[in-house]
């Protein structure tokens, strides 16, 4: 496996790259060392990041328009968001013809259960930008992030709030560090990394899956499970940060494609370099060998 020289490693990293990192090395290694991009086909269909976008830009600006209290006839505003969304993102009319309809529950949803939350937090801040610094062992590594929602408690307790158009983490996989992305904001927002927000502590982590299909076309759940302490996750997320930084800051660590079998990414626009399909058959065909 490649091994870069400890300068050329990444002292830069987003909270969703992280996942990344410790998922499939080879990802990290071939985007930010090699610096190679993956392109799209050209008859790639559209899909699934032209939902999101559109999704994502609807709620931030609803929620930017009425964060306070919520008008009576919220879904019709919200949906007013959402054709300005799909006019402003330039989203294709596949993908609007598809989505709309979808839309068009989430939005109906959406505002039932904005208003059920509201009576715990009441909106801070949307698409928060941040960055913590802190020193590693071949010096400063910093971590960034943006928050889709930050939502505040009475007092100074706060709510992190992503929104999913699609697949939401597991339970278990976000306790067990394999999906850090809200623990790491966690992190950050405790850290004073986010403008507005100096200090404070946070209550809740939250996904809100919104895919507008299903019985359940907007679902709210918390990514805190019933009997986990939410500061100590918060610590080891920090803890597990700082060890996977100093671990490939030693020279000898290699950037290992996919190394653990049950905890490989989803998706991966590196996976044909690594050469992942082709190792897997001959493995196969090494054990039937056998």
């Amino acid at each position: 496996a490649p091994v870069p020289p400890v300068s050329a490693r990444p002292r830069k990293l987003s909270v969703t790259r992280i996942e990344s990192w410790m998922r499939d090395p080879y990802q990290i290694y071939a985007q930010y060392v090699l610096n190679l991009r993956c392109l799209e086909d050209i008859d790639a269909d559209p899909g699934g990041a032209e939902r999101g976008t559109f999704i994502h830009a609807a709620l931030e600006k609803f929620i930017q328009a009425f964060p306070d209290k919520l008008p009576a006839d919220a879904t019709d505003k919200l949906l007013a968001f959402g054709r300005d969304a799909l006019r402003e993102g330039r989203i294709p009319q596949e993908v609007e013809a598809f989505w709309w309809p979808r839309f068009e529950k989430i939005a109906e949803q959406f505002v039932l259960q904005e208003r059920e939350w509201r009576e715990e937090a009441k909106p801070y801040l949307t698409e928060i930008s941040g960055e913590w610094q802190f020193e590693g062992q071949e010096g400063p590594f910093v971590l960034t992030g943006k928050a889709d929602r930050i939502d505040k408690f009475a007092g100074d307790e706060y709510a992190i709030i992503d929104y999913k158009s699609g697949f939401v983490p597991k339970t278990a996989d976000i306790e067990q560090g394999l999906s850090p992305q809200l623990p790491l904001e966690a992190l950050m927002l405790e850290k004073g990394a986010f403008e507005k927000i100096a200090s404070g502590k946070v209550k809740d982590l939250v996904y809100w899956r919104v895919t507008g299909s299903g019985q359940k076309p907007v679902e709210r759940k918390s990514a805190v499970g019933r009997d986990v302490d939410l500061a100590h996750m918060i610590a080891m997320a920090e803890k597990g940060l700082k060890s996977l930084v100093d671990l490939f800051d030693q020279p000898e660590t290699p950037y290992l494609s996919q190394p653990r079998a049950e905890a490989k990414p989803r998706f991966s626009d590196y996976e044909h370099l690594a050469r992942v399909k082709e190792w897997g058959i001959a493995g196969e065909d090494a054990e039937e060998a056998a």
